[in-house]
């Protein structure tokens, strides 16, 4: 198995390469979060070993026409499979009223569409990997 840095450089160039949508290349010329790294790093790779079918950053029309980006889009054979990183900070402790409201939103809507979510609190890839 490749190492990680080496693995995810790779991955991203590869994805960035291949991006059409020059929204989504944007998006990642500038790098992944800090929380979908640390995922990527201290639970994905070391239990699949690879990235393959996974998209960072996917993007995605929802039911009401508007844009919405994935962390992480997961699509082996056709499944549609979204992966949330999320920090206390922006998606609980900050969260106002109308912020609620869209993620909520957003999550309804891309569940009408076909997509299954896995929400991951960032402490739990963080401090609790393996569990």
């Amino acid at each position: 198995m490749q190492p990680f840095e080496q693995a995810l450089e790779d991955w991203l160039q590869e994805n960035i390469a291949e991006e059409k949508n020059h929204r989504r290349r944007e998006i990642l010329k500038k790098g992944l979060g800090h929380g979908t790294v640390e995922f990527l790093r201290r639970v994905w790779y070391p239990a699949v070993g690879n990235f393959d079918h996974l998209y960072p950053e996917w993007e995605v029309r929802d039911f009401n026409n508007g844009y919405r980006y994935l962390d992480l889009a997961y699509m082996p054979g056709g499944a549609k499979g979204g992966i949330e990183i999320q920090g206390y900070g922006p998606h609980a402790r900050d969260l106002d009223t109308r912020r609620f409201r869209d993620l909520c939103w957003r999550h309804s809507l891309l569940a009408l569409d076909g997509w299954t979510f896995l929400p991951i609190a960032y402490l739990s890839a963080k401090e609790e990997p393996k569990k």
